[in-house]
């Protein structure tokens, strides 16, 4: 049987937002294509750490997991050490130098010898060397371009542009020692394939959003439409931004220009309150909710402004996936070949998204859109598709070709 060790960051359990639901999806992944799993992973002190082992025996897969340093108080020596060393600026990477998870590492490679090693994110690259001394491959998920990312959700700032140098330097780092990099977008993929030319780099959209797959949605003629909104925590700057954009510029001219046609409902963690009370009789606020899906089922268009974040935004492409007829920012695609009026209406300003919404009152118009993004969405991200991608990523190994 074909090894794989997996090093992440925290460990995905339990899987609140998207990112999670990905790394989770992964792991399972390899168990289904038949591979051993061993996963190594970070855990925070507040953990539940038996849930998690849990989880590692009822699937057979052995799990180690390392704490977190950076919750610890911190010396002064601490920052003279990160300021002296260039390779200790990226704060992300910073972790990783850590001793007791380059000696897991190290401990866990010696005594299984796995016939490849997965890093999930770019950031991992301290442990690196770790890998190449035995001679194993090393395939690294990106989630995003983490420069561009941390610039767009920090705010461009004198002292951002500072970090983002160090950040650069990790992903050139990674590209330079990872013999597979995995893109999460078309986007991203053109993007390292511009800046690291000499890099095998390959598209992995979200790991979970087979899952995620309808057959159909319905889509009802009725006096009032649902829209909705949501994001998986109001934490991220990137959902704050969109949800504010809904409920302050959208909903309002929606409710003046159409009044009574559409109720917006708000779902996710963490909503702001700030903002909530912003918020005019046809927004319904949800929240977190254990029933998403169920939710969902009773919705008739998704409203998805995409204002700036990297990566592959899970909230933009499941309601593709559920059928329900969608009204998306086009940044938001990242370059997957969905496209406007044929798939989604795209907008960008307030002015743009009241038209689509103006548009989508013809239940002909919805149910087009709906049974398009269900058949784009099916060729892009079912589970063969994207097992396919993991089964055709051609690996020379000491032992021979390794196909997955």
């Amino acid at each position: 049987m074909k090894s794989v060790l997996i090093i992440t960051p925290r460990f995905p359990i339990p899987t609140n937002g998207a990112c999670e639901q990905d790394r989770l999806a992964g792991i399972m992944q390899f168990k289904r294509l038949g591979f051993n799993v061993h996963v190594v992973a970070k855990i925070f002190d507040y953990c539940d750490k038996e849930i998690i082992y849990k989880f590692g025996k009822d699937n057979n897969i052995k799990i180690d997991l390392v704490r977190y340093k950076f919750q610890d108080k911190k010396s002064f020596f601490y920052y003279i050490k990160r300021l002296l060393n260039p390779k200790f600026w990226d704060s992300s990477a910073y972790e990783y130098f850590d001793k007791e998870i380059q000696d897991k590492v190290e401990s866990v490679v010696t005594e299984k010898c796995p016939d490849l090693v997965w890093f999930d994110y770019t950031y991992l690259w301290p442990l690196y060397n770790i890998v190449k001394k035995f001679g194993i491959k090393i395939i690294t998920r990106s989630i995003n371009f983490e420069p561009n990312h941390f610039l767009e959700e920090d705010e461009k700032s004198l002292i951002n542009y500072i970090k983002f140098i160090p950040k650069v330097l990790s992903e050139y780092v990674t590209a330079k020692k990872s013999d597979i990099i995995f893109s999460i977008t078309l986007k991203e993929q053109k993007l390292y394939k511009k800046l690291f030319k000499n890099t095998n780099v390959k598209n992995l959209p979200l790991r979970n959003l087979h899952t995620k797959l309808s057959d159909s949605h319905c889509i009802g003629d009725k006096s009032q439409l649902n829209a909705f909104f949501m994001g998986s925590t109001y934490n991220v700057s990137h959902n704050r931004r969109a949800l504010e954009f809904v409920i302050k510029e959208i909903a309002p001219r929606v409710e003046s220009e159409m009044p009574g046609k559409y109720i917006f409902h708000i779902f996710g963690g963490k909503i702001p309150q700030d903002i909530v009370q912003h918020a005019g009789e046809n927004i319904k606020i949800h929240g977190f909710v254990d029933n998403l899906d169920e939710e969902l089922d009773k919705m008739d268009i998704a409203v998805i402004p995409s204002l700036y974040g990297a990566g592959m935004q899970q909230k933009i492409f499941e309601p593709l996936c559920k059928g329900i007829p969608s009204i998306i920012s086009s940044r938001g695609i990242a370059d997957y070949p969905f496209e406007s009026n044929v798939h989604l209406l795209e907008a960008s300003s307030v002015e743009d998204f009241v038209s689509a919404l103006r548009q989508m009152i013809d239940i002909e118009l919805r149910k087009r859109l709906s049974q398009n993004s269900i058949k784009l969405s099916k060729e892009l991200f079912s589970r063969d598709v994207l097992d396919g991608i993991i089964q055709n990523s051609t690996i020379i190994l000491e032992g021979g070709v390794f196909t997955g």
